[in-house]
């Protein structure tokens, strides 16, 4: 069965301060003596990871710990939007796997969620196929959507943002219908971010008297898209080394921290996404401004900095020295921090069997109500 309420987006990415415009489809089934049609955009940003810890436990006494604190049937895992009236108990503080029991902590990193509501339409309406445009206002500093979850379902992270259609029956005091549909945001990247460091350049003095080696490495740009490919702009000076360089390193490192109410970090990915080897030089050479390409993965997410989720990108050229003692050898590394920005294909909407009427005058300009909550992460 198809829906009754469609959303199409006029973009697929809204750049953050600027409007998210498109329009919503709504197929009323009978006319409806009075109604109220509510759009809501509202944001969500936590941070969640949950850790276990072997304890003792007495088998020949099972009451120890309260029966309705320990998960039996399956393994705890932490869950994504749970409702905000979950009981506390369900929230089991330890696993009982086999004969072995865990304790089991949560941290959790929470952000104020906004709300912005507007009310489309109030009064009467036959049925029929109707369509609504709406304009909602965004946040200078609101950062790029995000989601992470880890395999295991133990770790997860989001920073989301949704728009919800609901019409209601004022007479009968219910919700009628109600269709949501995710938004995607892209954090300003302030220019003063973007050419700050486009360049790095170090100069290594090798032991046991074995010169220098200088590198140095320079970007068009550090904004990205994924799977753009990064041209590369680097020079090896090698001529004061009496080692060669065995090959150049060149890769892209994610680091991705999560931030708990109690400002404790904890490093959730440190990795590289994506590496390359490039030819080195002999002792006594050197490379100048040579341009090479490096493409970047097409999954990566979006770069993040806020008070409980940082996902950050590092891009890195490294000069692989030839070491008499490979104990002694000391990274040559030059390191430029790049921003990932998000990316999404545009939906299209699918009106076969749709005989649009009046969409009753009405056009959401802007969102008069706003309000604040804590958002709640069970």
């Amino acid at each position: 069965m198809s829906k009754s309420i469609l959303f199409q987006f006029n973009d697929a990415v809204t750049l953050a301060g600027e409007q998210i415009t498109g329009c919503c489809y709504v197929r009323i089934p009978q006319d409806m003596p009075k109604v109220q049609i509510v759009l809501t955009f509202q944001t969500k940003e936590y941070s969640k990871v949950l850790e276990k810890k072997q304890i003792p436990y007495d088998e020949s006494n099972p009451q120890m710990i309260p029966d309705k604190l320990i998960e039996k049937q399956m393994q705890v895992q932490i869950t994504l939007d749970s409702p905000l009236k979950q009981l506390k108990y369900t929230q089991k503080k330890y696993e009982l796997n086999g004969n072995l029991l865990y304790r089991v902590f949560r941290h959790y990193g929470t952000h104020e969620s906004f709300i912005y509501t507007q009310e489309l339409y109030n009064g009467s309406v036959k049925a029929g196929d109707y369509k609504f445009n709406f304009v909602i206002p965004t946040q200078f500093n609101m950062p790029s959507s995000f989601y992470y979850k880890s395999a295991d379902g133990q770790k997860q992270g989001k920073c989301g943002y949704m728009i919800t259609l609901k019409i209601d029956s004022t007479e009968e005091a219910r919700t009628v219908m109600m269709e949501s549909a995710d938004v995607y945001l892209n954090s300003r990247f302030k220019e003063s971010e973007q050419f700050r460091q486009l360049e790095g350049n170090i100069v290594h003095f090798l032991c046991l008297n074995s010169g220098a080696v200088e590198l140095s490495v320079k970007l068009k740009t550090n904004k990205f898209f994924p799977g753009d490919k990064i041209s590369v702009e680097y020079s090896v000076d090698n001529t004061r080394s009496q080692r060669p360089i065995n090959r150049i390193e060149v890769r892209v490192i994610n680091k991705l921290i999560f931030i708990d109410n109690d400002d404790v970090e904890r490093i959730i990915e440190d990795q590289v996404v994506v590496q390359q080897n490039w030819d080195g030089l002999l002792a006594g050479q050197s490379k100048d401004r040579i341009v090479s390409l490096l493409e970047l993965p097409k999954e990566l997410k979006a770069s993040l900095k806020t008070n409980t989720i940082k996902n950050q990108y590092y891009f890195q050229l490294e000069a692989i020295v030839d070491s008499f003692l490979t104990w002694l050898s000391v990274p040559v590394v030059c390191q430029i921090p790049i921003h990932i920005q998000e990316q999404q294909t545009k939906q299209s909407v699918n009106l076969d069997g749709w005989k649009l009427v009046s969409n009753l005058n009405v056009s959401v300009n802007e969102f008069s109500n706003v309000s604040v909550q804590q958002s709640y992460i069970p």
